[in-house]
């Protein structure tokens, strides 16, 4: 415990952004008995101060952190519920001898911790837990169990054994009595009130999403956006910039070596309308072997299925120019941007096919996409088949991917499964599928992502709509204002026909992407070779005759299943790598 002899201590490496003078930390109270660390930015922290003042409490400085620790004063845990911002806590109460963590609601901000055998230990870091000398870094074979099914370790699992990762909206209380952990905000689905037409909607995310961003642009350094040139990252930026009192710089990525991918014609043409300071910088598929090693450190958990990449490419230029973007993430998981949303045929055949039979023919099928098919058709429930529609490597897979030593009998996808209190708030198909993305694959791969890759570049990304007033607005949404008609995030068309140009209001969906086919194409498909099969640590998480059964003929083949497999493999081996192979090894050499 934290708070066993000899006493515990705090440190903080500060990302300065506001109060750059007085905000230092720790942040303590007036007489020092209570001090907090924020990794985050709290966004109505000028709201609580004034309250706390009339309550009494002196302020030093202008700093959010030290409204944390008078609002903690107050209120005790029950302070969580009021802040709205992207945040990972920790609180020391010295007179109750008491340590308080606390993650934001869609888990924007990680948290580490773990009981070792000398204490209590946490931060926003796995490395810097290693590097306090309390845990060694182990490999969880439960953890790669599950990312190799679905492409990211959910929290609270990470990828280290005896180390876990605080759930989102999640709090802990450490003191004499132990460990106690609670939810301080959950993801439930509430009831549309009655009588609301379509336009009192749009008007309605239109005023909370103009404040989310004039809340987001609080800072004392420039903010800049990131801007694809879709209607998220599109609307962001043109909120930002009739908001803010200086020249917008906005960043995006540009592909040259994959047309389909490439959207700096949209991006350039919204720069243009709004007169921003507009950088772009090239992303090719040759970077990945340059990347994927520092992609891995920085990560510190192997995560597949979003393009980090890409992201820490982005991230490097924007850093180069601001501390802090703002970004259009969360967007797609809360108003149903996905095409996938809009497939629901295979929903009505689970309604014919029965199920046994099913799951007894995905056991003994060779081809991979059919043993998926028949699992979905297969599952038990509707909550299992929408993990099952995201899985990649079925548990046959895994057997014959994993080496004898890690293959256990892992927890497969349960640990994604959406929890009985969401399931119970769902009012139809789309609801529970969307808070499966939204808490599974949104908070522990795309947020951890572009947390990891910012802070890799000294860069805090900002999300506008994961403010809690749109989140919770998402929340008592009807299902036809996101889906319907073959047309997805039915609220926003009318945000987009309002502020867009033309061109981009009437586009689709393109997600950040890797440019096709770019794992078989030099110098790429050498990379890989040497990765899996020349430099594979013998004890390390692959089956190596698996491997030299499978990637020279995956190297050879076409589509998104086949990337999709090597992608989930490189990511796994180059975290092991990094951890437990020849670069941590390297590395330890060094220190």
């Amino acid at each position: 415990m934290l708070l066993s002899e000899p006493p515990g201590g705090l440190a903080v490496r500060r990302l300065s952004i506001v109060d750059l003078e007085h905000g230092s930390q720790p942040m303590p109270n007036e007489d020092s008995t209570v001090l907090a660390l924020l990794n985050g930015e709290i966004y109505n922290h000028r709201l609580l101060r004034d309250t706390l003042a009339g309550r009494g409490h002196h302020f030093r400085g202008d700093s959010d952190t030290e409204v944390v620790v008078h609002l903690y004063e107050e209120y005790g845990v029950e302070c969580l519920d009021q802040l709205r911002g992207m945040f990972a806590i920790a609180i020391h109460d010295t007179r109750q001898r008491r340590l308080l963590l606390a993650r934001d609601g869609p888990g924007m901000k990680p948290l580490y911790f773990s009981q070792a055998k000398r204490g209590f230990v946490f931060a926003s870091d796995a490395r810097a837990i290693f590097a306090s000398g309390l845990v060694d870094p182990e490999p969880n074979s439960a953890a790669i169990d599950t990312y190799l099914a679905i492409g990211y370790v959910p929290a609270p699992l990470s990828a280290f054994q005896g180390l876990e990762r605080l759930g989102a909206g999640q709090y802990l209380m450490a003191d004499s009595d132990g460990i106690r952990r609670g939810q301080f905000w959950r993801y439930r689905y509430q009831q549309a009130k009655p009588g609301r037409t379509n336009e009192d909607y749009s008007a309605e995310l239109d005023s909370l999403l103009s404040d989310a961003v004039r809340s987001h642009l609080a800072a004392d350094v420039p903010v800049g956006a990131f801007l694809s040139g879709g209607w998220d990252s599109s609307l962001t930026a043109t909120m930002a910039a009739r908001t803010t009192g200086r020249k917008l710089k906005t960043f995006s990525l540009v592909f040259p070596d994959d047309p389909s991918a490439d959207e700096s014609r949209y991006s350039r043409l919204m720069a243009n309308q709004l007169g921003t300071d507009h950088h772009e910088i090239e992303f090719r598929g040759s970077m990945m072997a340059e990347l994927i090693p520092k992609i891995s450190r920085h990560m510190e958990e192997p995560c597949a299925n979003v393009p980090a990449g890409a992201v820490y490419v982005l991230a490097s230029l924007a850093g180069a120019h601001v501390k802090t973007v703002l970004s259009g993430e969360g967007s797609d998981e809360l108003f149903g941007g996905y095409e996938q949303y809009r497939v629901t045929f295979p929903y009505i055949l689970r309604n014919w096919v029965p199920q046994a039979p099913a799951r007894l023919a995905a056991m003994w099928c060779p081809h991979i996409r059919l043993r998926r098919g028949l699992r979905f058709l297969g599952a038990p429930d509707g909550r299992s088949a929408d993990a099952e529609w995201a899985r990649l490597f079925t548990p046959e897979d895994k057997r014959r991917i994993l080496s004898p030593r890690f293959r256990v009998q892992g927890p497969d996808l349960e640990p994604v499964w959406i929890d009985s209190g969401i399931l119970a708030s769902c009012h139809d198909t789309l609801d529970r599928r969307l808070s499966l993305e939204f808490t599974g694959r949104l908070g522990n791969g795309v947020l951890l992502t572009s947390d990891k890759m910012g802070m890799a570049h000294s860069l805090e990304v900002r999300m506008p709509f994961l403010d809690r007033s749109v989140v919770e607005f998402a929340l008592r949404l009807p299902s036809r204002l996101k889906v319907q008609g073959g047309h997805e995030k039915v609220i926003l068309s009318g945000l987009a026909r309002r502020y867009l140009p033309p061109e981009i209001a009437a586009r689709r969906k393109m997600g950040l992407r890797y440019p096709a086919g770019f794992w078989s194409r030099p110098p790429c498909d050498k990379y890989v070779r040497e990765l899996l099969l020349d430099s594979a640590a013998q004890d390390g998480p692959l089956d190596r005759p698996f491997l030299e059964r499978n990637i020279p003929r995956w190297l050879r083949g076409r589509g998104a299943g086949v990337s999709s497999r090597i992608s989930r493999l490189v990511f796994l081996q180059s975290w092991w790598n990094e951890f437990f192979g020849c670069s941590a090894a390297r590395a330890s050499s060094l220190n």
